[in-house]
């Protein structure tokens, strides 16, 4: 054990606590309601992503049927970033759906337009009964990525997404790089 160098125990503690989900640290206690905390990253009216407002129970369930009416048409791909979460989030937490909606809206504002993409953002202790929380099964705060295409369907977590959560740019490039090589281009 003393072979092994500071930092790598260092970072190898760190992910454990993100992958527990950091559900003890609120990410900001004092703007937080009694009830359970929702996030609220944009207006779904104003930029054609999926969030939570107004009822999050209802919303999130809503946020499923509108979407699917939202398919584009063709046989092209379409993907669908879902960041699931609990009723209490930490700062990266917080911002893995926040800086995953703002880089759709900034980097991919045609592909949302057409329904090519899209952005869900699920309170799965919430909502238990979501179709996607009922399908995939969450058991903590995680982003995957939903790709259907003609071949398939393929649900992938991005685990990497968690080492950017303090750097929107790289972030935002990560995430940016990852959905144009699913697009196909």
């Amino acid at each position: 054990m003393r072979d092994l160098h500071p930092l790598l125990l260092l970072g190898a503690g760190l992910a454990l606590l993100l992958l527990a989900g950091c559900a003890a640290q609120p990410a900001d206690a004092s703007a937080q309601p009694a009830a359970p905390a929702y996030s609220n990253y944009s207006s779904p009216a104003a930029s054609g992503v999926a969030g939570n407002s107004g009822n999050p129970a209802s919303q999130v369930s809503n946020n499923a049927s509108q979407a699917q009416a939202q398919a584009p048409q063709g046989t092209g791909t379409r993907l669908t970033l879902i960041k699931f979460h609990g009723n209490s989030q930490c700062v990266s937490c917080s911002n893995l759906g926040k800086f995953a909606n703002s880089t759709l809206e900034r980097s991919f504002q045609e592909e949302l337009a057409e329904g090519k993409v899209r952005y869900l953002d699920i309170n799965a202790e919430a909502d238990a009964a979501n179709p996607y929380v009922q399908k995939y099964k969450p058991t903590r705060a995680s982003l995957y990525l939903l790709t259907e295409s003609a071949s398939g369907e393929k649900f992938e977590e991005l685990a990497e997404a968690w080492y950017y959560t303090g750097d929107e740019a790289k972030y935002a490039q990560y995430l940016g790089k990852l959905l144009y090589e699913r697009l196909g281009g």
